[in-house]
This record gives structure tokens, C-alpha cells and sequence, in this order.
């Protein structure tokens, strides 16, 4: 027995709000901040996630529906499933119950979709312990020139650059760019398990 999916959950798991916020006409920056649409500044507060858009200037919080309902001024919340199903092509049968085949399908893709954001956390924080492992390793310098070098202070001065990259390219990619990162990302765990990062 498939579990009752609603056309909101598959609207919220078919389209991510970064998709959304670009196809609506909002211009997001390296940061994810973007000017909010619903009140007026000249200085970006508000944050783009994956599942939702909040603004720290004016307390606005929304997801994929809430955010299309308000800035288009539709009556109901289904208006805006029907106009993200139009506009982004996700398939969505309005109107009627879903088949056991796109019963079947959606269950697949929120499972893919739970076990990529899982993921996506585990990577970012391997990530990022290696670019503050690098850091760390930065306080092994020596003291003086006739001191021979710690050999963990000599490797950090050959990756904290490429650990900075690193945590750059994961912030700015898209899906597909992050997990294009998994074998790098792989090798990165395998380091810290060893040294104990």
C-alpha cells in the first residue's frame, strides 16, 4: 500500500526553490541571498534553501507554493501547484488520484531525493572539517628556519588552497555538480578517517 501523496508534497518534491526563485526572475548571488520579493530593499536579505526562501529583513518564509501563491496574488494554494506544473513541466495530475505506477514513482524519487540531501550534509561537513583541518595544520610552521617542518603543516600548505576551492565549487554547483564531487568527496573521508580529523 503506497502512502496518500497530495498534489502539495509532490509539487514541493518535483521543484526545489532555487529553480523556482531563478524562473520567477529573481537574481540569487554566490551566498544564495537574493532581494526579496515581497517587501522593497536595495540590499539583499533574503536566503534562498533548498525546500524554502526566508528573508531576514522582513520575516517572510516560504515554500515552492507559498512563495508562487504570493508573488503571482493566486486565491488558493492549488492555483499555485497548477501554475508551477505549467510553468516548470512536473507532471502533475491535478484532479484525479495517482496511478500505482506514479504512486510508485514519486515514493522512488522522494527516496532519492531523502537520500541525496543526506548526502549532500555529509559532504558539506567533510568538506569543511578539511578546510579547518587545513587551517589547523597552518599552527605546525616551524619556529625558526634551522626547525624542520612538520609534515602536517607541509601538506596543509599544499591543499588548503584546493580545501578552499573545494568548499566553493560545492556552495556554488548545482545537484548534479555536487554529486559529480562523490569520488573526491570519498577520498577526502578516507583522509580524515586516517588522520583522525
Amino acid at each position: 500500500m503506497f502512502p496518500k501523496i497530495t498534489v502539495f508534497e509532490e509539487a514541493r518534491q518535483a521543484v526545489d526553490m532555487k529553480t523556482v526563485a531563478l524562473g520567477y526572475g529573481l537574481h540569487i548571488n554566490r551566498s544564495g541571498m537574493c532581494l526579496c520579493p515581497f517587501h522593497a530593499e536595495k540590499t539583499p536579505s533574503a536566503k534562498v534553501y533548498p525546500q524554502r526562501l526566508h528573508c531576514f529583513g522582513c520575516g517572510e518564509s516560504a515554500d515552492v507554493i507559498s512563495f508562487t501563491q504570493k508573488m503571482f496574488g493566486l486565491a488558493k494554494p492549488i492555483d499555485a501547484v497548477k501554475k508551477l506544473n505549467s510553468d516548470f513541466g512536473l507532471n502533475i495530475s491535478i484532479g484525479q488520484a495517482p496511478t500505482a505506477k506514479e504512486a510508485s514513482e514519486y515514493v522512488k524519487r522522494a527516496e532519492e531525493r531523502r537520500a541525496y540531501e543526506q548526502w549532500e550534509k555529509q559532504a558539506w561537513r567533510t568538506l569543511n572539517d578539511y578546510l579547518w583541518l587545513m587551517r589547523d595544520w597552518q599552527e605546525y610552521a616551524p619556529r625558526s628556519p634551522a626547525e624542520k617542518p612538520d609534515e602536517r603543516f607541509v601538506y596543509s600548505l599544499h591543499h588548503l588552497e584546493w580545501a578552499e576551492y573545494l568548499c566553493r565549487e560545492f556552495i556554488d554547483y548545482n545537484k548534479a555538480g555536487r554529486f559529480s564531487m562523490k569520488g573526491v568527496v570519498k577520498d577526502i573521508e578516507r583522509f580524515m578517517e586516517k588522520k583522525g580529523g
